[in-house]
């Protein structure tokens, strides 16, 4: 039988290593240098640019398309009773019914408390306390430059009539905070940010209500049970 040389040339092997060893925490990587800013197309909700930039790395130049969209907010409205306030309509991504938290871009000159007083009052009729920022996620960093906060609004009440745009159509539906965690297992619940909102609100909970009814005797959140 022949034999089969399996013998490791090690030189390699070791640049290799070294060139997939993972940096420390205090060691970073350079931006890309912009080279060139093409055009911007329109789209209403958001604009396209063109942007060429060089990559610190080969110095090869490529045109990258960022969307540029405005700020976003998620409220998570509990209920005096701690049952969530949630949204199902359509959406023509998927092409079918999502439950949601509601939410909504920022409005030019608004501040984002604003907006989610103003977008849960809106999509469900539903006003409440001051309202409390609780988190901050960037959507989409490969593409998209935008921010989106998330909003904790307490002792939510129906009071309003509700003022949905021409494009939607809303059904309001509450559910007990307790049973999230299974609507998100159960892909019910799938927008990921929406999903992110939540993990805010649980680390706001366990963090904020320590020592409260939102924290058991184990140390975990009410959320989680």
């Amino acid at each position: 039988m022949a034999q089969i040389d399996i013998s490791i040339d090690t030189s390699t092997a070791a640049r290799s290593s070294e060139v997939s060893a993972p940096q420390g925490d205090d060691e970073t990587l350079p931006t890309w240098p912009t080279v060139r800013r093409g055009a911007t197309d329109d789209y209403g909700i958001f604009a396209v640019e063109n942007i060429e930039r060089r990559s610190p790395r080969t110095g090869a130049v490529g045109t990258y398309r960022v969307l540029r969209v405005p700020a976003w907010t998620n409220i998570v409205a509990l209920t005096p009773s701690r049952e969530v306030v949630l949204v199902e309509q359509y959406r023509h991504g998927l092409d079918r019914l999502t439950w949601e938290i509601p939410g909504g871009m920022v409005d030019p000159g608004e501040e984002p408390a604003a907006t989610a007083a103003r977008e849960l009052r809106e999509e469900t009729g539903y006003t409440g306390g001051v309202p409390e920022q609780i988190g901050l996620v960037h959507p989409n960093p490969a593409i998209q430059d935008n921010e989106c906060t998330t909003w904790l609004i307490r002792d939510a009440l129906p009071t309003h009539p509700l003022e949905p745009d021409d494009g939607e159509h809303l059904r309001v539906v509450t559910r007990p905070l307790a049973e999230i965690p299974d609507l998100v297992q159960r892909g019910k619940i799938s927008h990921s940010l929406v999903v992110c909102a939540f993990f805010w609100l649980e680390r706001h909970l366990a963090r904020v209500d320590l020592g409260a009814s939102a924290v058991d005797a184990a140390g975990e959140p009410e959320m989680s049970r």
